[in-house]
């Protein structure tokens, strides 16, 4: 790696960081969400309500914001979306009742949309193909790494000085982040330290390193029936994942009677399980594979269905017997989503038409927003009524059922195609691989 150059793996580490503070940001108000609902006198339904308001906006901005991505580029669009992060967040440690708070998340939303599209394109545009298991897994990883460290910290930062406290907190963090993003990120064709070696790695290796829209990029991405299974397929992930996300906090405080510090403790496991997951296996095990001369293709194939398989055992954990036990299939199932993962955030790069990663990338999250939104207000309100968190997580395990079937009929072999390429067809334009 050294006569190549390292430029590359440091766009990827500052992708990873903008993604831990990212994530910290939205799972703060997980964290406070008791506090919150003692306070104001919430109900489970009116706190469902409350935690879905940042996939709002979220989810509406998605399809606009991949336009944007791949027109103003990663760079600039971030260097203002990054900065609202931490607006948003101080926004809401000042708030004084349910208005306010909701105004604040659906700013969040807004703000935090253009990232994770912004690091799948960056990822495509910065590392040749072979290389994007692990660099997909470096900045996805850090969403998991995020609740890792996030869940303890935060919760004690609540449990000690409050809920505004943690707004506080993530507000000033994220603040601190838009400065090293201004300072750190650059395109390749702009980058000072990527040398002639690192940058003949890149064409070589299939990297989009001129990866231009040629003309509209949303209306080839929105006629490709090929990318609406790829969004429908990762939206039955992120129901799942963001059910639990959203929900294990208040899940291990109402169902098994432990304080905020302790749900965050106990939250944090399988996400450390998670972490490892998607590092080991779903990034450098799929590279290695491709590598080794396996059809890229198929090599997903494999990695999303087993991954959103094992994913399913969430469906045991709303009826497990006590704290460990849920604990422990919360982690087998976030382990497997979390090998999932990758996989699935490196298809915009490999399936996007010329310029549109960014464009597929957001009807992808799009599909996974509509998704979340749908999954936290009905597991607030099921929960509610049979007065346990089983049913939901039960059903969440049938949402993953249907994730497997779409990404079985999205990446089966097709007649004719050749093993390491993905065909070209009208408004469904693929790279090779």
């Amino acid at each position: 790696m050294s006569s190549l150059g390292r430029a590359r793996w440091g766009i990827g580490a500052l992708l990873a960081g903008g993604l831990l503070v990212n994530f910290a940001d939205r799972t703060v108000l997980s964290v406070a969400a008791p506090q919150l609902a003692d306070e104001f006198g919430w109900s489970l339904s009116r706190l469902g309500v409350v935690l879905a308001a940042f996939s709002w906006s979220y989810g509406l901005v998605q399809l606009p914001a991949g336009a944007l991505v791949d027109r103003i580029g990663v760079k600039w669009l971030n260097r203002v979306a990054v900065t609202l992060w931490g607006v948003a967040s101080l926004l809401l440690a000042v708030a004084g009742g349910l208005g306010l708070i909701i105004v604040s998340r659906l700013l969040l939303g807004i703000a935090e949309g253009p990232f994770m599209l912004s690091a799948a394109k960056a990822t495509a545009t910065w590392f040749p193909t072979a290389e994007r298991g692990r660099a997909t897994a470096l900045f996805d990883g850090a969403t998991k790494l995020a609740n890792v460290i996030g869940l303890p910290v935060l919760a004690l930062v609540v449990s000690t000085w409050g809920w505004r406290a943690g707004f506080q907190f993530t507000g000033v963090l994220s603040l601190l982040f838009a400065a090293v993003w201004w300072w750190r990120y650059r395109d390749p064709a702009e980058h000072p330290r990527l040398g002639a070696a690192e940058r003949a790695h890149l064409a070589a290796g299939g990297a989009r390193v001129t990866d231009r829209p040629r003309g509209s990029v949303l209306r080839p991405v929105l006629r490709s029936g090929r990318l609406w299974t790829m969004a429908l397929g990762f939206a039955c992930y992120g129901y799942a994942i963001n059910v639990v996300l959203t929900w294990m906090p208040e899940f291990f405080q109402r169902q098994f009677g432990t304080r905020t510090l302790g749900s965050g403790l106990y939250s944090a496991v399988p996400w450390i399980v998670a972490t490892v997951a998607e590092l080991a296996l779903g990034g450098w095990l799929a590279d290695r594979l491709v590598r080794g001369g396996r059809d890229p293709m198929k090599v997903r194939r494999t990695v999303l269905t087993c991954g959103l398989a094992v994913g399913a055992s969430v469906g045991l954990a709303g009826t497990a017997p006590n704290g460990p036990a849920a604990m422990g299939w919360m982690s087998l199932s976030l382990g497997g989503l979390a090998v999932a993962a990758p996989a699935a955030w490196s298809l915009p790069g490999l399936l996007a038409p010329p310029g549109a990663v960014g464009a597929a990338g957001g009807l992808m999250n799009f599909a996974n927003a509509a998704a979340t939104t749908t999954g936290v207000v009905f597991t607030g309100w099921l929960a509610e009524v049979t007065g346990s968190f089983g049913a939901p997580f039960v059903f969440a395990a049938a949402v993953l059922g249907a994730g497997i079937l779409l990404y079985r009929r999205l990446l089966a072999p097709r007649p004719g195609q050749a093993p390491a390429a993905a065909p070209r067809t009208e408004g469904d334009e693929a790279l090779a691989l």
